[in-house]
């Protein structure tokens, strides 16, 4: 008895670890959730050199970002951009833009992890690029806006 309880619980951390482990790049195209950020009114401020974005106390954002979630930022009430939102513990590898979410503090970034520690850190800095220039025009926009509104650090 004691043997098939030891072997059952070695396999399900195995299998629990295993699965945790995934390395598979995500997108957001199966997307259910879209949360609206009108910019620039829900946001405090933006630091273009951390990316820290600190959003207006009346915004609700969720305090455990989930993976898999769509954030749309909104300028003059139409859609601007939209990125992916994910939890700071995350082991999949996204090549799009995210918002993370880490202890009530988000950025703002062109994928995630860092490319340093992936073992392609050129193909997928090249994957990141591309999938930011997609959205360069509305970016710099984005920005621009925040300077004008005084909110860009």
């Amino acid at each position: 008895m004691k043997k098939s309880f030891l072997l059952y619980l070695v396999m399900s951390v195995f299998l629990i670890s295993y699965c945790a482990c995934d390395n598979e790049e995500e997108n957001f195209d199966t997307a259910t959730t879209v949360q609206v950020i009108k910019v620039p009114d829900d946001i405090k401020s933006f630091d273009s050199v951390t990316k820290e974005i600190i959003f207006e106390e009346n915004v609700s954002i969720k305090q455990d970002v989930q993976g898999n979630e769509i954030v749309e930022f909104r300028i003059a009430g139409n859609s601007h951009f939209m990125v992916g939102s994910i939890p700071s513990i995350s082991s999949v590898i996204y090549n799009a833009p995210v918002l993370l979410g880490d202890n009530q503090r988000y950025y703002l970034y062109d994928g995630y992890p860092v490319v340093d520690v992936l073992q392609n850190e050129v193909r997928n800095q090249e994957e990141r690029d591309e999938n930011m220039q997609k959205i360069e025009k509305a970016w710099n926009n984005f920005l621009k806006v925040l300077d004008k509104s005084g909110k860009l650090k």
